[in-house]
């Protein structure tokens, strides 16, 4: 019989070896492959056996030679590296440390996203649809879903391909490229990758409810639902974004209590004054606990004097310039680019705030009792405030200091009571223009940023007590373009190109001149 086998014994081998190849490409594929793993390990074992069995010399020959010996030491040394390998994969599994070397760090979550995780009181999962064969926004989704994922042990996710899996699909109603974030019964769709959109629907899915925000409205304020230049649209759908109700409120129809689901009242910018029974209204509210801002601007007289002097608040008549710190050389827009110790203002460094055309503010000699008073920002030292209007508007206005105010003046100021469970707070602050439609189309174009809008948002979230809250600025990704002159350019080229190579084939000649 072993003479019989003799005769094919190498394609015994050859089979036994190719089956073995066989099952390691199917462990590596894995999933529903690696299920034939062990009946096709198994064949080529009994192959192989055959093989030994039909030339039993030459396998002896083969393992006690010297090739063999040489080789014993070549599959040690390759076990042990193995070994490490397997090791260190184990150790990293288990103890998880990354390190972020980028320069904008853009593959670090940000701190207020590492606070919305951390503050995570249930569970949510995320199921994100991406077919296997669109590796790339696969790749791109999952990785950032593994941030999120290594920060709290509350978040977990699952990637389904909605061709491989159907009723999976169905049953969220979802399609490819799409993700959707849950918590118990609670579902927001995601449709972008961006660190914004993940924290976003974060932050909803993990509220039980909406918070909302009323503007008030009848005095000439800018309208959340007007699209025009001055308008504050744009803001409404930030506000949205973040999980705000957005609504109007007049005042006038307000018989005892405010809406149940008011979480802060803003008044925008009104031309026109209010009546003593709406200022009641919002003294009422504020009494209760209630949370207010009020945007106002220069040269308009609102009747609100009198309850923001009792929160601590002056208001100026007039318009800061600024010479130092301005848009475009353009003194009656002030920027700001520094500001004051402040929940508001704490994460807010390297943002710009442009204010077309604002009224200065003072906090009252006498601070009202039971309330902290705090400035926001302030204009540079470089700045006053204007009060001669008429010179203003034929652009001849110059430092007087009989009448104007010296700078640097504060132009916006947090007020909260003290010695609650719940205060009161209120934002001021001496321009409304910062936030309209117009202002937002005008920063766009010139690629100022987004700073007015973080500012207005972070405000907001403070009123409301949405901390945690946030607008993420997206993560732009810097284009570092290394500019050479024609010597570097020809000494890269010479070096790598010529030199290099032509040392190789220069050692590699005098080797072989040698060896000959």
């Amino acid at each position: 019989m072993r003479a019989r086998l003799q005769k094919n014994a190498e394609l015994y081998g050859g089979i036994g070896l190719a089956l073995w190849a066989v099952a390691l490409i199917f462990f590596l594929i894995g999933g529903q492959a690696s299920e034939r793993l062990g009946g096709i390990f198994l064949l080529g074992v009994v192959f192989l056996a055959l093989y030994v069995y039909a030339r039993p010399t030459q396998v002896e020959a083969a393992m006690t030679g010297r090739a063999m010996r040489y080789g014993s030491n070549a599959t040690i040394t390759a076990l042990g590296l193995i070994g490490i390998i397997a090791l260190v994969n184990i150790l990293s599994a288990r103890y998880h440390y990354r390190q972020d070397f980028t320069a904008d760090q853009a593959f670090t979550l940000s701190q207020k996203t590492t606070q919305v995780l951390q503050d995570l009181k249930q569970p949510v999962q995320v199921t994100a649809f991406y077919a296997r064969s669109d590796a790339g926004a696969r790749g791109t989704a999952e990785d950032r879903l593994k941030l999120y994922a290594n920060v709290s042990d509350k978040f977990t996710y699952r990637v389904i391909d909605p061709d491989e899996d159907p009723v999976i699909a169905r049953d969220y109603k979802a399609f490819d490229q799409m993700m959707v974030f849950e918590r118990g019964t609670r579902r927001e769709n995601v449709f972008g990758t961006d660190e914004q959109s993940f924290t976003n629907a974060l932050v909803k899915v993990s509220q039980d409810t909406q918070p909302a925000i009323y503007f008030t409205t009848g005095h000439g304020e800018h309208s959340p639902n007007d699209n025009s230049e001055i308008g504050y649209g744009l803001i409404k759908t930030s506000m949205e974004t973040n999980n705000y109700k957005v609504d109007l409120l007049d005042l006038r129809t307000v018989t005892e209590t405010m809406p149940s689901d008011l979480s802060a009242l803003v008044i925008a910018g009104p031309t026109r004054k209010f009546d003593a029974a709406e200022i009641t209204v919002v003294k009422n509210y504020l009494s209760k606990s209630g949370r207010v801002m009020i945007l106002l601007d220069p040269q308009i007289e609102t009747g609100l004097d009198d309850l923001l002097k009792e929160w601590g608040v002056q208001v100026r008549n007039d318009i800061v310039i600024d010479q130092r710190y301005s848009f475009f050389g353009r003194v009656q827009v002030p920027v700001v680019i520094q500001y004051k110790s402040h929940t508001v203002t704490k994460d807010l460094a390297g943002v710009t705030l442009v204010l077309p055309g604002t009224r200065s503010l003072a906090a009252v000699s006498t601070p009202p009792t039971g309330k902290t008073v705090s400035a926001l920002f302030e204009s540079s030292d470089q700045s006053w405030g204007e009060t001669d209007f008429a010179a203003l508007r034929n652009q001849q206005f110059a430092y007087d200091a009989n009448r104007d105010v010296k700078g640097p003046v504060d132009m916006a100021y947090a007020v909260e009571a003290v010695g609650v469970d719940t205060p009161a707070r209120m934002i001021v602050m001496g321009n409304s223009l910062f936030v309209t439609n117009g202002t937002f189309n005008t920063l766009i174009n010139v690629g100022a940023g987004s700073g007015n809008e973080i500012v207005f948002s972070d405000a907001v979230h403070w009123l409301a007590g949405q901390e945690t809250l946030i607008a993420i600025p997206p993560k732009q990704s810097d284009r570092r373009t290394v500019l050479l002159t024609g010597e570097q350019s020809n000494f890269v080229f010479w070096s790598s190109f010529a030199f290099l190579p032509g040392l190789l084939l220069v050692i590699g000649g005098i080797v072989w001149w040698r060896r000959r």
